[in-house]
């Protein structure tokens, strides 16, 4: 019987449809992809080419071997996506040069570089290798369901990839949902573009194979012809409506998630490198060695910042990711801040630290690791010394009043810019708080830092050291006037009287903006300088100035081994090498270190362990809550709700005591008990402050919780409680510390206390 010429064409445009709703699919993931990289267009085009040539490709595979089956398309397609590997190679080479020998690289160390990079990402080949062959693969693995019949699985491939991107990059909110918008519209123009004669299947989408019905009479009927066309409309539009309005509604969704390479610790090559705040007392004493050239404008240059006080000395940071050139942005932003350029030749300066302008966004030239924390930059190749690049920073202006009403930041993650080592001097705790004396945390660090330019000279070649043992004889009570010192001295005298006053601190390396004028200047080891920073809610690191501008005449140092008038123990030359066993800076991780091997891992087997391991790991954390101590067991299930109300879009602050939680649960969940609500407050205070509590109060404590939770995601949308066992940031959030806080009255006013436990406590 002849075909009807109609029903071909009908059937070429819906074959076509097909293909490009696979196309669109696979490509859906690509603006989130892109999202993590120096060059978004150019990463988003690399991997919508990529998309449309493997569905491509693999159509064609398909009707060349229809023999050998379905699956053997697949691989036949794979020659050309190496083809491709090596053509990304020769536009963007990554660490290896030669684009076979790059390809190469690419795809064994691809996914792990991928891991222990610091967002932006450079779109080189070695970074790019992982994201393109997944979407190759979903376009692949698509159009091979697709023409098999299998509609709606067709779409999964490209969908776990999406889910794999939002956990990678979580904080790319606009890209993300123009990824979902666009998976969306593709699995609605397959749906609309399947054969209508089976309208159950059609009806209920959740058929798993639609075959092909075969020719189609040509007495159909016109009005069937328009109904089918009819329902495609009513399903493709509002798909299409999704797809242009989603983003610009749900970017200012409050939900975040945090980046898994955050979280994971970077690893840690050793320096053999010295404490840079050691360096200074010998350059005050010989103020006129160049060490670097500078051309741009007129600003200081960070160099070090030091957070770690062990005692007798300052240490930095030690953990840095490799970086490209567009670095991460800072978790606070100054206000007033000012884009800076500079071009840098290094001359004589030591270590491997990277100088640059106030809170660096991007460096040319030399290949860096990023501590970010910090803010530090370390070269990648070795020390800078005759390295040229250029830099640039956010350099803030503080000549306003945006500190002086500020908070001091608290709570997990700021302890250790609070701690003080054991031994410190007996009078250290009255000299800060007499020296702070009362009055809002700026001021109170202020003062701290006038206390020291006016107590104290600037004394060009004292001796060298910055511990408890060299403060304990330069420290004098405020009013009386003390000798003289470096900035390593009074850098470090205020981070630690900052610290002791109840402030967040640490202290910073740098460099004056040196002699000459804009178009070249030079920098000497006289312009080297230290100061003192305290972290403010909001503001992030606020610099203090704590040098004096009284300055002594330079006095000779001792020599190697002498003792000094002031401590009787000189350092050689003032410079502390850094302690052992990882004290020091350290390089960023080498690519195809630990992780290398997840590409050796068939895509459809990670696939599977992460839609099988996060529930099963979920469910594990859940039953550990029923094992350990009572108090251990109540704290645990304390934090699966806290993971709970996240998980319903309602974070907790962490600020929040029990009893704020327990009052928006009794709002959110009207019909619970609002006795049961106040006991759990109750009993919840009692283990995280070392209460008396009993196996019966953990019992109910575990039961109510429980309860609670599921009570939320009953009261989700459909959507939410579908993926509630499948979203991976809750094993991040249950392992996260918790912070319990209470509110006491003291006197007539009233107070918090505060102590933080983890999931990580119950014992089994």
């Amino acid at each position: 019987m002849e075909r009807d010429p109609l029903v071909d064409a009908v059937s070429r445009v819906r074959t076509a449809l097909s293909a490009a709703a696979v196309a669109t699919a696979a490509a859906a993931p690509a603006p989130l992809l892109a999202a993590g990289y120096d060059r978004p267009p150019a990463v988003l085009a690399v991997l919508v080419v990529t998309a449309v040539a493997a569905v491509a490709v693999t159509t064609a595979a398909h009707r060349l071997l229809r023999d050998w089956g379905p699956a053997a398309a697949i691989p036949a397609g794979l020659p050309v996506a190496a083809a491709g590997l090596v053509a990304l190679a020769a536009w963007s080479p990554g660490q290896v040069k030669g684009p076979a020998p790059a390809a190469v690289d690419a795809v064994l160390h691809s996914g792990a570089r991928i891991l222990t990079m610091a967002p932006p990402a450079p779109a080189t080949v070695d970074l790019l290798a992982f994201p393109a062959l997944a979407v190759w693969l979903a376009g692949a693995i698509g159009t091979v369901l697709r023409r098999d019949g299998r509609v709606l699985p067709a779409l999964l491939p490209a969908a776990l990839l999406l889910v794999g991107a939002a956990a990678l990059d979580p904080e790319a909110a606009g890209p993300g949902y123009r990824s979902a918008a666009l998976l969306a519209l593709a699995a609605t123009v397959l749906l609309a573009s399947a054969p209508k004669d089976r309208p159950d299947a059609a009806r209920t989408g959740v058929t798993l194979r639609m075959r092909d019905p075969g020719p189609v009479r040509s007495a159909a009927r016109p009005r069937s012809r328009a109904a089918g066309a009819a329902m495609a409309c009513a399903v493709l539009l509002p798909g299409v409506g999704a797809a242009v309005a989603a983003p610009g509604i749900l970017t200012g969704w409050p939900v975040q998630a945090a980046d898994p390479r955050a979280e994971a610790p970077a690893a840690e090559t050793p320096l053999d490198v010295r404490n840079p705040l050691a360096y200074l007392s010998a350059w005050a004493a010989d103020p006129d060695v160049p060490l670097m050239n500078v051309t741009g404008p007129r600003t200081e240059l960070r160099w070090v910042a030091l957070a770690e006080f062990t005692g007798p000395t300052w240490l930095p940071d030690s953990s840095y990711r490799p970086a490209g050139h567009v670095l991460p942005p800072p978790e606070e932003t100054p206000p007033h801040t000012t884009r800076t350029s500079v071009r840098v030749s290094v001359r004589n300066l030591p270590g491997d630290w990277v100088p640059v302008p106030g809170t660096p966004t991007r460096v040319d030239g030399i290949s860096v690791g990023h501590d970010a924390l910090s803010g530090t930059l370390l070269s990648s190749d070795g020390p800078v010394a005759g390295r040229t690049y250029t830099a640039e920073g956010l350099v803030a202006d503080w000549n306003g009043d945006e500190a002086a009403q500020a908070k001091i930041a608290s709570g997990t993650g700021y302890e250790r810019y609070l701690r003080l080592p054991p031994g410190a001097p007996a009078r250290l705790a009255d000299i800060a708080t007499s020296a702070a004396g009362d009055g809002t945390p700026h001021r109170r660090a202020a003062r701290i830092a006038e206390y020291l330019r006016d107590s104290y000279t600037f004394e060009p070649g004292a001796p060298g050291g910055h511990g408890y043992a060299e403060l304990s004889e330069l420290l004098v009570p405020p009013g009386r006037k003390g000798g003289g010192a470096t900035s390593e001295q009074f850098a470090s005298a205020f981070a630690v009287l900052a610290r002791a006053a109840g402030l967040p601190s640490r202290v910073v390396v740098g460099f004056g903006p040196g002699t000459g004028g804009d178009g070249g200047r030079v920098v000497r080891t006289g312009d080297a300088v230290a100061w003192g920073e305290v972290y403010f809610e909001g503001l992030g690191w606020v610099p203090y100035d704590p040098n004096p501008r009284d300055r002594s005449k330079a006095r000779p140092r001792p020599s190697t081994g002498e003792r000094s008038d002031r401590d009787g123990a000189h350092r050689d030359d003032g410079a502390e090498d850094l302690a052992d066993g990882g004290a020091g800076g350290a390089g960023p991780p080498r690519a195809g270190g630990p992780g290398s091997g997840l590409l050796a891992v068939p895509p459809v087997a990670l696939l599977a362990a992460f839609l099988i391991g996060v529930p099963l790991l979920r469910l594990s954390r859940l039953r550990r809550s029923r094992f350990g101590p009572a108090p251990d067991r109540m704290l645990a299930a304390w934090t699966e709700l806290l993971v709970a109300l996240r998980l319903a879009g309602l974070p907790a602050p962490a600020s929040a005591t029990a009893a704020d939680v327990t009052e928006r649960l009794a709002r959110e969940l009207p019909e619970t008990d609002p006795e049961r609500l106040r006991r759990l407050c109750r009993l919840v205070n009692a283990a995280g402050f070392g209460g008396a509590v009993t196996e019966e109060d953990a019992a109910f404590a575990v039961a109510q919780t429980g309860s609670l939770a599921a009570g939320l995601r009953r009261s989700r949308s459909p959507l939410r409680r579908l993926t509630w066992w499948w979203d991976p940031r809750a094993l991040l959030w249950s392992v996260q510390p918790v912070r319990l806080t209470r509110r006491v009255q003291t006197g007539s006013a009233w107070a918090t206390r505060s102590t933080s436990t983890t999931a990580t406590t119950v014992r089994q």
